[in-house]
C-alpha cells in the first residue's frame, strides 16, 4: 500500500490503512521527535500525541504528493514536541547555559556524529536550533511559540551554531591527527 492509498483509506477509518500509514512514517517522525526530546521514552510520548493529531485531522488533509504529506506530519510532530516541552514546564525550568542530561539512544539510525552533536547542545539552544534551522520557523514565530523575546531566540540560535561549529572543527582536527 502506498502512502497516498494509506492516507485516503485512513480518512475512511480503515484501521489497517492507519497501521500502514504509521509504519510508512514512524521512523521519520520519530527522528523529528528525538531532535526535540533526547530521551527516547519522551520521544515516544510525543510521537503518540502526534499520531493522535494526525489521525484526528487526516479527514481535512488533501494529498498532493508524498513529500507534502510527510511535511504535514513532520510539522504536526514538531508542534507536538514543542507543546510537550511547554506542557511539562521544562522550557521554563531550563537554563540557557545549563547542559542536558542525555540517555543513550538505541536506534541505530540516529548514531551519526551530527545527531550526537545536537544532543550535546543545552536544551534551550537545541529547541531553538531545531525550530529555526531545521523546521524553518522565524525568530518572531519562535518567540511567540516559546514566550521569549526575539533577541533571546537569535542569541540561543547563535550560541547553538557556535557550539556546533566548534564541535565540527574539533572532530575535523581530530581526524587529521
Amino acid at each position: 500500500m502506498t502512502l497516498q492509498q494509506s492516507i485516503e483509506q485512513s480518512k475512511k477509518g480503515d484501521k489497517l490503512a492507519q497501521r500502514m500509514l504509521f509504519e510508512l512514517s514512524c521512523d521519520f517522525l520519530k527522528g523529528v521527535a528525538l531532535r526535540y526530546a533526547v530521551d527516547e521514552s519522551v520521544a515516544d510520548d510525543i510521537l503518540q500525541e502526534a499520531y493522535i493529531r494526525i489521525f484526528k485531522n487526516i479527514i481535512k488533509f488533501t494529498y498532493v504528493n508524498d513529500a507534502a504529506s510527510m511535511g504535514w506530519m513532520r510539522q504536526i510532530t514538531a508542534t507536538e514536541s514543542i507543546r510537550y516541552l511547554k506542557k511539562s514546564k521544562r522550557w521554563h525550568q531550563l537554563s540557557s547555559e545549563g547542559s542536558s542530561q542525555h540517555k543513550s539512544v538505541s536506534t541505530q539510525a540516529f548514531e551519526d556524529e551530527m545527531y550526537k552533536m545536537l544532543l550535546g547542545l543545552p536544551d534551550r539552544q537545541r529547541l531553538v536550533f531545531n525550530m529555526a534551522a531545521i523546521e524553518g520557523y522565524s525568530h518572531k514565530e519562535i518567540a511567540q511559540e516559546l514566550e521569549i523575546a526575539e533577541s533571546s531566540s537569535r542569541s540561543l540560535l547563535t550560541r547553538a551554531r557556535f557550539f556546533l561549529q566548534s564541535q565540527l572543527k574539533k572532530n575535523d582536527s581530530y581526524e587529521k591527527v
